[in-house]
């Protein structure tokens, strides 16, 4: 039976970086409503009430959809729950922006919490396939300061695009654009775990 070898540093750190930035988009839609909450008020018209609920439909959404995203990720492989769950955060990005009504940014909101959260799961397993127990607390460690930084850069954005806040809805456009930065970097994970299927011993995400 042949041994087939571990995965280069270069193959681990790619991974590492790839999944990291679709994480980097993840935690910058959902905190892209932040700062758009006065522009919000002031031209949608929208209480503090309603701007509130957006964030409990995620968490709804969240609670509902974690194990059936763990059994996705059992089932059909950590690359394509990684896609698949992407895409979902960029639906919902999309749809939070394109319209005023009340309904469909809840909606939007709604969706983000069934895409965010499990990919969050998938992303963790990816890390446990890749690195073992000597630098996978590092790994980790690299990849949720990269993921904060999405966060940062929600803040962040009030300055270095001030030009799309004269309005509530460029700005989440913008977190739009971000995520499919973010899913184009899960498709090119994608790719790479495919390439690497039988060529490197990945492990199983438990053997750690």
């Amino acid at each position: 039976m042949t041994t087939l070898p571990r995965p280069t540093n270069l193959q681990r750190w790619t991974a590492l970086v790839l999944v990291s930035l679709t994480m980097f988009g993840n935690y910058y839609i959902y905190d892209s409503i932040a700062p758009v909450v006065d522009l919000m008020r002031s031209q949608l018209g929208f209480s503090l009430q309603q701007i509130g609920t957006f964030s409990t439909a995620y968490s709804i959404a969240a609670v509902l959809m974690l194990l059936v995203g763990g059994y996705i990720i059992d089932r059909f492989g950590t690359r394509t729950a990684i896609v698949v769950f992407a895409a979902v955060c960029l639906v919902a990005a999309a749809l939070t922006a394109m319209s005023a009504s009340y309904e469909t940014i809840l909606a939007g909101r709604f969706l983000l919490g069934l895409g965010a959260e499990p990919l969050i799961v998938a992303v963790t397993t990816v890390l446990a396939r890749w690195f073992k127990c000597s630098d996978l607390s590092f790994a980790f460690g690299i990849n949720l300061s990269i993921s904060r930084l999405g966060s940062a850069s929600t803040d962040w954005s009030t300055g270095f695009a001030a030009p799309l806040y004269a309005n509530w809805q460029d700005p989440l456009w913008l977190a739009t654009g971000v995520a499919a930065v973010a899913l184009t970097a899960a498709m090119l994970y994608w790719v790479m775990e495919r390439r690497a299927e039988g060529r490197i011993d990945l492990g199983n995400a438990g053997e750690i």
